[in-house]
């Protein structure tokens, strides 16, 4: 990854407010907040712990493992407010879908080659004070695997100093397999573990550094995957 400074925003402060479309705002969110999200959870036995970093104030990097289509829904099923989602360019395709998922804050990345632009627009949203959650995979890894992480994430730290929650998802292949050919109702839980934010502090902002912070994050990841065992049998446990 090359250097380039962000465009899109203009100032160095973070204002702490996360501005989302009118229509997002006044149908979507409610929509999935109140009727959509409860039906998800409950339908696909979804399980969060450690959701509550979230509320935090201020500009988060969320960074879950990624294994199944699925998945962004399932995070945002049990975020407390709507995440800004870089989200692959195909998805943006055509006029309705364009203004569909930007109306739900995502940005399009074309994932053949770092996509700058897409980057930057993230970092822009992470300096107005949204949360902007990123697959620092890069794209589907195989079922119970993990994948050698893309520097993008640490692009976005280096640029904006953002602090980054780790986060592992288990089990959301026994919804919609990596294949993406079997779509289920899993017959255990689906859970999702959010790790305590991960503060860079100044890294060197160099490919280099996106890549040490890449690797930091994947292996915290993989960390929270060792303690399901955990959290699996523990009555009643989650939200």
């Amino acid at each position: 990854l090359r250097q380039r400074s962000p465009r899109g925003y203009k100032g160095s402060a973070m204002s702490g407010r996360c501005g989302v479309k009118p229509f997002g705002r006044f149908v979507l969110k409610p929509l999935w907040f109140y009727i959509f999200a409860p039906l998800f959870r409950r339908v696909f036995k979804v399980r969060a712990y450690g959701g509550e970093v979230l509320k935090r104030e201020g500009p988060l990097i969320v960074a879950p493992n990624h294994r199944s289509y699925i998945d962004p829904p399932l995070i945002a099923s049990v975020a407390p407010e709507p995440l800004v989602f870089l989200a692959k360019k195909e998805l943006f395709e055509g006029r309705f879908k364009n203004w569909l998922f930007t109306s739900m804050n995502a940005i399009p990345v074309g994932r053949s080659k770092a996509d700058f632009d897409a980057l930057n627009e993230a970092v822009a949203r992470l300096k107005e004070g949204c949360k902007v959650c990123i697959f620092p995979e890069g794209r589907r890894a195989p079922e119970r695997g993990f994948l050698k992480p893309k520097p993008g994430i640490g692009y976005l730290v280096a640029k904006t100093g953002a602090p980054v929650v780790p986060v592992y998802i288990h089990n959301s292949t026994d919804i919609l397999s990596s294949d993406n050919k079997h779509f289920r109702i899993p017959k255990g839980k689906v859970i999702v573990i959010f790790g305590k934010p991960i503060e860079f502090g100044k890294i060197e902002d160099s490919p280099r550094g996106y890549k040490a912070v890449a690797h930091r994050v994947m292996e915290e990841i993989k960390k929270l995957s060792q303690t399901v065992k955990y959290l699996d049998g523990r009555a009643g446990g989650g939200t």
